[in-house]
This record gives C-alpha cells, sequence and structure tokens, in this order.
C-alpha cells in the first residue's frame, strides 16, 4: 500500500474532489423523491395553491413580466 501512495501523491487533488462530487451527486439523488413529494402533496392533495400571484412583487418584476404578455 505504502508503493501506491508514491505513485497517488500527484492526483490526491483530483482524487478529493472525484470523491466530494460524488457526495454531492448522490445527496442531489436522494433528495429528488422528497421534492416529488412536496410537489404531488401540494399539488394534487391539498388542491394546489390557492393564489398563484403573490401579494407583493417588484415594479422591475411586474415590468420583466409584462414583455411577455400579449
Amino acid at each position: 500500500m505504502i508503493k501506491l501512495t508514491k505513485f497517488l501523491k500527484p492526483y490526491i487533488l483530483m482524487i478529493l474532489a472525484a470523491i466530494t462530487l460524488l457526495y454531492v451527486q448522490a445527496n442531489a439523488e436522494l433528495a429528488l423523491p422528497d421534492y416529488m413529494s412536496d410537489i404531488v402533496n401540494v399539488g394534487i392533495q391539498q388542491g394546489g395553491i390557492e393564489n398563484a400571484v403573490p401579494i407583493a412583487v417588484r415594479e422591475s418584476t411586474i415590468q420583466k413580466l409584462v414583455i411577455l404578455l400579449s
């Protein structure tokens, strides 16, 4: 094993980055069912969101939305 560390030493940063990215990927994939259950619970079981328009909207946001209106 000590002989292998000699060859892996220049790549230690890339190995740690790969492990970190795999950890992030696993967490993202495991979070998807939770997000889907929230969508189903709010959208289907509770009859959806009562009001799609928020109470307060910034003027800049309204101007951006007006561009999309016909």
